[in-house]
């Protein structure tokens, strides 16, 4: 159900999209064209800090934090299902005890039906290095899910494309205690 493209041309992906937006702003139906699905980050799994182990809190035993960052969702309607185009950026922070000059993050993909129930997840790892110096660095990935039409066209209005890390409950209930 997702697909990350062979090409991870910044270029490619922004002519892509553009061209892709054209074509579904212009196709013709014989009635009116589903929704693109809310496609967003989910919160309080938008960010992840890893810490060393058992250094939960304390700010000098930070290994990186991690945030998502220009998200972008485009929508094909081809015949027998929708096609979209996703693309973010995961950015890492360097914390001041990262020793082995990345990070190492797990995102999910998930997406929704109209009643909120999840129908398909998938989950990815990705490391991002800090070469030289670097405090920060940023990747940028693109997926292609594919969701096959359901009975009424209509409800795809409701469906709902979630990204988020995958945390431990330890890191999630750090990033709760952390919004208050």
């Amino acid at each position: 159900m997702f697909r990350r493209p062979r090409l991870r041309s910044v270029t490619r992906a922004a002519l892509s999209l553009a061209l892709l937006a054209l074509v579904a702003a212009c196709s013709s139906d014989d009635g009116p064209p589903p929704g693109c699905p809310r496609t967003d980050f989910v919160t309080d799994l938008d960010h992840v800090t890893v810490f060393t182990d058992g250094a939960v809190g304390d700010l000098t035993d930070v290994r990186f934090d991690a945030r998502f960052g220009s998200l972008s969702a485009v929508c094909n309607f081809d015949s027998d299902a929708l096609a979209m185009d996703i693309g973010f950026q995961v950015v890492a922070t360097r914390g001041p005890a990262n020793r082995d000059n990345k990070a190492d993050v797990t995102y999910f993909l998930a997406i929704a039906d109209e009643t909120g129930a999840v129908i398909a997840k998938e989950v990815f790892e990705a490391s991002l290095p800090f070469k030289g110096n670097l405090r920060r660095v940023a990747i940028t990935d693109e997926f292609e899910p594919t969701i096959p039409y359901p009975a009424n066209r209509l409800t795809l209005n409701n469906y709902r494309v979630m990204i988020g890390f995958q945390l431990t409950q330890e890191q999630l209930a750090y990033n709760r205690s952390q919004r208050r």
